[in-house]
Formats: structure tokens, sequence, C-alpha cells
């Protein structure tokens, strides 16, 4: 079915293409390089470490009542889903939106290589962190339950595949949809249908958390001590591979590896098949020329107004974002669901507050409630324009249309003034509408409510300007299509760690040391939290007035 060598000829070209571009200024480089390894001991290596807790403690506590691979299992659940979810947006524009395609085609390789290829180059770039939080796990399992190291060495194969099955899954429903998507014949269409598709995953995310209101970890564990396993067996149905290699991993079971091995197999056959029948058929059905593109062409030559050169810039930094779905999907949607991750927090909390409850809070005064909100609201201004990437691939997003940046007659400081606007805006947008409807629900004082927002400009402020900084350094110039122009860029994980840092030192900061060490006033911790986030902004300033503009001069075109 397959020619190896067209197969792995792909798949090392597909990988060349997701792979940063380097700046030719060495002073750049190593300022990258150090930023990389600082933002990987702020964001991987933590991460890892509280999941190897989760794990060890969870092991400990069940050895007693021979249960002791539960909190493993559950751990692989959540990386199978996660991957699952996660992957199926990359899967899909991989497959069928890259600009690829169209030139790979005409090649003498089948359809079927050409797929499989791709799904490869998708599995190797997306499941690093996946398989070290798999690999950390298990150390945790071993350690825990005093096995001997050599375990992990019958259960490597499966440690590194592991995330194949539910990668699987989402190329299946892919190929699926594609097939049935192809009468369409309009990319665009198809394009802003995976869009909606990603946010429905979002809300069912959303809908499904509603149920875990009661939820307790403790309660489910002995739930599960008395006889109730229905969780586990329809994940078993669901990843039938995960119980096959925790039973190779604790008891060296040969013949467990052999019918992972099978099963694994069995699932690559299926997507290879699926390829065969109906890839070649969706591509080039999706290759027919939309003609509608000519007519809103002329409509939108019509509608063209003169705008100031800032004006004319920033509104052509909002209609890429908004137009193109994976710069939408990956920089936009966030700033508009980001409620639903905070509501998943406040229903499975410790603080299930009801309106009524926290208007009483701040009715009668309450301090405390008062100092968690704030607090709450400066870790979403720092987290928020970190996670949604806008001012991280500010110039990324240029990709081969960089030397429109480097010969176009407006200065790189409007330019860059440009991006860093959009960006803001965006953020401190899409936090603040929900904020202020908040804050009139629970009738919060006008004083406080002027204090939040001078405290979210500041904040989105400060990650804005790191981030379009960051991203001017070493951009992500060399790219075929959108998505891949987000994957694999380091800026967005360097700007994250960074921010992981200022809210470790604004937050934790500020309720550990301020509030319960030293008992201060709301305040005097609004106070202290304002020349904080005041100080990194004009740092930040300063390296993006002296070096952000040569930065950009410097950079080769992609």
């Amino acid at each position: 079915m397959l020619d190896m060598t067209n197969y792995l000829a792909l798949t090392k070209v597909f990988l060349k293409n997701l792979k940063m571009s380097k700046s030719n200024n060495k002073k750049a480089r190593r300022m990258f390089t150090f930023l990389l390894i600082f933002t990987f001991l702020f964001i991987i290596v933590p991460f890892l470490l509280i999941s190897s807790l989760f794990v060890y403690d969870t092991t400990i506590q069940l050895m007693d009542i021979n249960y002791e691979s539960i909190g493993l299992q559950i751990m692989c659940y959540l990386v199978s889903v996660f991957t699952f979810v996660f992957t199926f947006p990359v899967i899909l524009n991989e497959l069928y939106f890259s600009d690829d395609i169209e030139k790979l085609i005409p090649l003498p390789v089948k359809p079927v290589e050409l797929a499989f290829a791709k799904f490869t180059a998708c599995f190797i770039v997306e499941n690093l962190v996946q398989i070290l939080l798999i690999f950390v796990s298990i150390l945790s399992y071993i350690f825990a339950l005093r096995l001997k190291v050599t375990n992990i060495l019958l259960a490597l194969i499966q440690i590194v595949t592991l995330p194949i099955i539910p990668m699987i899954y989402s190329a299946i429903i892919c190929l699926i949809i594609m097939h049935f998507a192809k009468y369409i014949k309009n990319k665009e269409l198809i394009k802003r249908f995976s869009s909606v598709f990603v946010v429905g995953l979002f809300f069912f995310f959303f809908f499904a958390v509603s149920a875990f209101k009661d939820f307790n970890f403790e309660l489910y564990l002995e739930n599960f001590a008395n006889g109730d396993h229905r969780f586990l067996t329809i994940m078993n149905y669901i990843f039938p591979q995960i119980n096959l290699f925790i039973d190779t991993l604790t008891n060296q079971n040969v013949l467990s590896l052999i019918i992972y091995i099978l099963i694994t197999l069995v699932f690559i056959l299926i997507f290879l098949g699926l390829a065969k029948f109906s890839y070649l058929d969706s591509v080039i059905g999706m290759s027919a020329k939309d003609t509608s593109v000519h007519q809103r062409s002329s409509k939108l030559l019509k509608k063209l107004k003169e705008h100031s050169t800032f004006k004319a810039y920033v509104l052509k930094e909002f209609k890429v974002l908004i137009r193109t779905p994976s710069f939408f999907i990956n920089c936009i949607i966030i700033n508009i669901l980001w409620p639903i991750f905070a509501y998943t927090i406040y229903k499975v909390g410790p603080m299930n507050y009801s309106i009524s409850k926290m208007h009483e809070f701040v009715v009668t005064g309450d301090s405390s409630f008062k100092i968690k909100l704030l607090l709450l609201v400066t870790g979403i201004s720092i987290l928020l324009p970190a996670m949604n990437s806008i001012a991280a691939t500010s110039f990324s997003r240029e990709g081969k249309h960089f030397s429109f940046i480097k010969y176009i007659p407006v200065g790189y400081k409007t330019q860059w003034l440009s991006k860093l606007f959009i960006s803001f805006i965006i953020t401190f947008a899409g936090i603040n509408i929900y904020t202020t409807i908040f804050y009139i629900m629970i009738g919060l004082p006008i004083s406080n409510i002027i204090v939040f927002y001078l405290i979210s400009f500041l904040a989105v402020s400060s990650v804005c300007i790191m981030g379009v900084y960051i991203d001017s350094i070493q951009p992500k110039l060399i790219w075929d299509d959108e998505n891949n122009a987000l994957r694999e860029n380091y800026n967005t994980f360097i700007a994250m760690g960074i921010a992981l840092l200022i809210f470790g030192i604004t937050c934790g900061g500020g309720y550990y040391y301020l509030y319960d060490k030293l008992h201060m006033t709301i305040g005097y911790i609004s106070f202290v939290i304002i020349l904080c986030l005041l100080f990194t902004t004009i740092l930040f300033s300063l390296f993006s007035i002296v070096n952000g503009t040569r930065n950009i001069r410097d950079q080769e075109e992609a």
C-alpha cells in the first residue's frame, strides 16, 4: 500500500516546513536561546512536576486496595483526550488546507502516502509535551511501587506511540467530514465550518463541566473502591491501548505489548484504508474555483476608503486576524471564550459562590473577597494576552509577505505600534467587556472598578509589548499555511513563560506575602501591584524602543 521511500521523503519535507526560521543576528539568536531555556524552566518543568506528584500520590493512596494504577490511567486518559481535541484542527488543516497540496497531488506519489506522511509529521511535532508528560508520570508510578526501572524498557515503544490512536480518531473524523464537504467546493466556507466545529468543542466542554458541580476526587476514588468502575470501563473501550500499556509496564507482560502493537496497527490500517478511499476525491473536490471570490473582490474595491497610515495598518491587521480561520481560532476566539475556562475553575473550585452571595460580600465590605477578585482580574489580564498569541506572532503572521513590511513607505515604528495596538485593544476589550458586566452584577463600587481597569490596562500593555518584542527577535517566517505560522512557534511559548513569571510575582506574591503574611489592605496591595506592572511596562518598552525596530530591519525576508 505504501512506498516507504516516498513516505519517508515526504515526512522529512513536512517536518522541515514546521521548523522555526533562524535570525542571522548572533546577538538575537543568543537572546532567543536564553529566553527559550528560561521559559522551559517556568512552563514545562513545573507542569511536569505537578503531574508526576499527582500520579505518585494517587498510586501511594490506592496501593493498599490494589488500585494503584488508577492515577497513571487517569493521566493517560487526560493526555489522550487532550490530544484528540487539540490535534483535530491541526490535522484538518495539514491534510486539506496547506498550500502545498495542489503542488504535491500531480507528483508520482500515492494520495495515501501523502496523507500518512502529513499525519506522521503532525504526530512528531504535536506530541513532544504529551510524551514527556507520560514519561514523568511513569517514573512517579515506578518509584511509588518500587518497580525496576528496567520495566520502562519493555514499554518504551508504547510510551512513544500512546498518542497515535487519539490522533487517528481526529484524522478519521477529518476524512469523513471532508468526504461529504467536497460537494460544497468552497474552501473558505469549509475553513469557516472547521472554525465552528472547534468552537462547538469548546461549548461541549463548557456543558460537560457543568456536570462536575459537585465533583470530588476523593469521593470518586471511594466509589471506585466500592466497585463503581463506569468511567474506566467507558474510557477503556474508547482507548483500549492504555490498559495494555499499563499491564506491560507493571507486569512486564510481553503478550500485552504484542496486542498493543496489533491494535495500533489496526487503527493505522483503518486510517490508511479510508485515506486511500476518500482523500484524493476530497482534495480534488475542494480545488474547484470559488466563483464568489471575484464578486466579493469587486464589492470590496467599491467600498475602499482613504484612512490615515496608522488606522489603515491597524485595520489591515484586524482583518487578517478575523478573516483567516487559523488566526481566528488560535488568536481571537480565546478572547471570546475565556469566561468558559473561568467558569470551569469556578464550578470545580472550593469557592463556588452565587452572584447574590458575592453581592453580599461587596455590600458588607468583605476585604478578603475584594482582594481575591483583584488578584483574579490581575491574573487574567496577565495570562490572556500571552495565551491568545496575537502579540507574540505579530511579525510571524507576515510569513512570505515579510518584504511588505520592509519596502512599503511606512516607518517601522508605525508598523510596530499598529501591531501592538491591535493586540492590546482586542485583549483589553475581550477581558473588560465581561468583567464590567460582572462588576455591575455584584454591585462593585466605582472606585474599585477604576483601580481594576488601571491594573488590567498596565498588565495587558506590558505583556503585549513583551510579546511583540519577542516575535521581532526571531519571527517564524517560513510556513506554507497560516496554521504553521502558529504551530511550533516558540515565541508564544516564551511569552507565556515570562507572563507566568509576572503572574507568580504579582498574584502569588500579592496573596501569600502581602495579604496572608503582612495583612495589607486592598488599597496597599493594589498600589504595589500597579508599581510592579508599571515597572515591567517601562522595562519592556525600553527594550522595544532600543532593539525592536533594529531586530526587524536586520531580519532576512522569508
